[in-house]
């Protein structure tokens, strides 16, 4: 509700005499045509009427508190329950939440794919291709193959963090391995294709470090 004009100087006068007859605070307010809590509130500090500031609700958190979760959360990956955790703040998610949210430098957005193949990476590829085109028989000797990967801990492509405006834009990258994540591969060639493969990144990982070993 919009707060009351404040009480003239005449109105002040006369709620002071109605007072010193023992009137009521309930018979003065129908008198002068005002609410029962203007009269109430000027009895209580009548020389201070008007000069006292409301201080309003006290902040849940202070500016020092607010740059510390910005900080913290600038250009990462992280949820706000463990800015509550990692900060031993005594406030809720959502109180983060919103906090964040206010900043004027952070925004939620997901992260961006490695750039696209440059003029340079076509001209080699088409460059490639012109140089194989008169293959024959060389193709027998060729395998090709292919791999899909899926991520236990959550799929690569849905990556969000608060970005900070004020930095460079965060560039996502798949994993080749690790992670915890479950492979399938297959390849074909001249003679036909080849069974699906199952395995598990880190298993992948120790062949292709074996290989490494026996190369050298």
């Amino acid at each position: 509700m919009p707060r009351e004009i404040q009480l003239t100087e005449s109105e002040r006068k006369l709620i002071l005499a109605l007072h010193k007859k023992n009137i009521s605070h309930r018979e003065i307010s129908r008198k002068i045509n005002r609410s029962k809590t203007v009269v109430t509130n000027f009895l209580k500090y009548p020389l201070k009427y008007g000069s006292i500031k409301r201080t309003g609700k006290r902040k849940k958190v202070d500016e020092r508190t607010k740059r510390l979760i910005i900080r913290t959360a600038s250009n990462k990956t992280i949820y706000c329950a463990n800015i509550v955790n990692d900060l031993c703040l005594k406030m809720s998610r959502w109180t983060i939440n919103r906090v964040i949210k206010s900043s004027n430098i952070l925004k939620k957005m997901k992260k961006q794919h490695s750039p696209a193949l440059t003029t340079a990476h076509k001209d080699l590829r088409f460059s490639w291709a012109k140089d194989h085109m008169t293959w024959n028989n060389e193709w027998h000797k060729v395998v090709w193959s292919d791999e899909k990967k899926f991520n236990l801990d959550g799929p690569d492509g849905f990556s969000y963090y608060w970005h900070d405006l004020l930095k460079e834009e965060e560039i996502f990258s798949t994993r080749p391995l690790g992670g915890g994540s479950v492979i399938i591969l297959a390849s074909f060639a001249w003679g036909g294709k080849s069974s699906m493969l199952c395995r598990r990144t880190d298993e992948l990982k120790s062949i292709s470090r074996g290989v490494e070993k026996a190369s050298h």
